[in-house]
């Protein structure tokens, strides 16, 4: 199954193909040109389908994070990671060193 980020960029892609073309076939070269507005048109319903499946693919894409993101979680509070488990402790230790760090002199967080 492709990455996500793959088809946001094949439809990235091929919006600013249709955009093209919508912008030639509204100008005035496209009355005088008939074969190449003839070809755009075809050209532009096959991208309109290509879209089409494309935007599906996506959504099932985001509904299967949507899922893979409930399984995660446990009805015990933690959070599985792979074969880990992140106990609520853990996460209370990880927050005070975070904390310690934070208000130590020493250290500083520049941007």
């Amino acid at each position: 199954m492709r990455n996500k980020q793959h088809v946001t960029k094949e439809i990235v892609e091929l919006s600013a193909i249709k955009a093209s073309y919508n912008h030639y076939l509204a100008s005035g070269r496209s009355i005088f040109e008939v074969e190449n507005t003839t070809q755009l048109h075809y050209n532009l319903c096959v991208i309109n389908r290509s879209l089409r499946q494309l935007f599906e693919e996506l959504k099932g894409l985001n509904e299967q994070l949507a899922t893979d993101n409930r399984q995660l979680k446990t009805n015990n509070g933690q959070l599985a990671m792979g074969s880990y488990f992140i106990s609520p402790e853990f996460k209370a230790l990880e927050t005070r060193a975070i904390m310690q760090f934070n208000s130590d002199r020493r250290f500083t967080i520049t941007e």
